[in-house]
């Protein structure tokens, strides 16, 4: 923050101009794990907002500057979230007031740098953020300000976390990195659509849970990595859909390296041996019937031209190879 104020200025603003943008805000409830912890959380927020309000109402104004990046034309609020929500309740409530609230104005700045600056505001003061909400802030920052490059030991002094975390967080930075293939934030008109094409190419690539998103849209650190290293997730982790479809998806997985591993005239023989007798209703005719179709001379080779796409699957079982 200290290398911005060179350009900044400190000055009254009307809250009505100012822009909240969720994604800014590193507050996601959503992430502690302890359903007490998180409903505590909720009760202080929803506690500190009304506080403000009932100041307001009572002619008490807003004590502690907010802190403002000017993006273009647009004043992005990187801290005070909370104050200015409230100034914006209590405009509703009195909308001929002519309330203005003291801001630190930093000028001439790029989303990407109000997006970092927000992620590590409001740590300290009002109701901190936890420390699952902390690291998933600075990953989206990470994210966002196009640093894929760290290793993991910068990555855990940076963050500062433990080296295990900071594993997980690298591969989940690769897997980003991979799936943006040389975009940033600044090739596209909103963050929502470069979170959009972001989410649309992790899941191209992986199979991930509909849990696997945080409440800006950005993945969750330890799902992200889990879902790279090809680690199982549980089926409480997914409703019944998406659990079958992650079944689904292993089962093809597997048999997709099992073509690669054996060739076409193995790999059917061993799938109709394995089949016979198991119920699933899959039928495929002996090793000669096969060929045969295929337009081989002799019952138990290949013709040279042999196409593996004209081979048909019959209803009939032989054990006989």
């Amino acid at each position: 923050m200290h290398r911005y104020m060179a350009d900044s200025c400190s000055r009254l603003v009307d809250p009505r101009t100012l822009t909240l943008d969720p994604a800014m805000q590193a507050r996601d409830t959503t992430l502690i794990r302890d359903k007490r912890l998180r409903a505590a959380q909720e009760i202080k927020q929803a506690a500190q907002d009304d506080a403000i309000l009932e100041d307001l109402r009572n002619g008490v104004g807003i004590k502690q500057a907010i802190t403002v990046f000017e993006v273009d034309d647009v004043s992005y609020v990187v801290d005070g979230f909370h104050r200015t929500n409230a100034c914006l309740r209590y405009f509703k409530e009195c909308p001929d007031s002519d309330l203005m609230i003291r801001a630190t104005v930093i000028q001439n700045r790029t989303y990407a740098e109000a997006f970092e600056v927000a992620q590590m505001m409001n740590q300290s003061h009002g109701v901190g953020i936890t420390p699952d909400e902390l690291g998933q802030a600075k990953f989206r920052n990470l994210v966002i300000a196009n640093r894929f490059g760290l290793s993991v030991s910068e990555i855990a002094k940076e963050l500062s976390c433990s080296r295990g975390q900071a594993n997980h967080v690298s591969r989940a930075l690769k897997a980003c990195h991979k799936a943006l293939n040389g975009l940033t934030v600044s090739d596209f008109t909103q963050l929502r659509q470069f979170i959009e094409h972001l989410q649309g190419e992790l899941e191209s690539a992986l199979y991930l849970p509909k849990s696997i998103w945080d409440a800006h849209g950005f993945p969750k650190v330890r799902k992200l990595s889990d879902a790279v290293t090809g680690k199982d997730f549980t089926q409480r982790e997914m409703n019944d859909h998406e659990w079958r479809e992650f079944q689904i998806e292993g089962a093809k997985e597997r048999i997709n390296k099992l073509l690669k591993d054996y060739d076409e005239d193995c790999f059917r023989e061993g799938l109709r041996r394995a089949v016979i007798g198991s119920g699933l209703g899959i039928s495929v005719s002996k090793r000669s019937k096969w060929l045969e179709q295929a337009g081989a001379v002799e019952a138990n080779e290949a013709p040279e031209d042999w196409d593996i796409s004209k081979a048909l699957v019959a209803e009939t079982i032989d054990p006989d190879f």
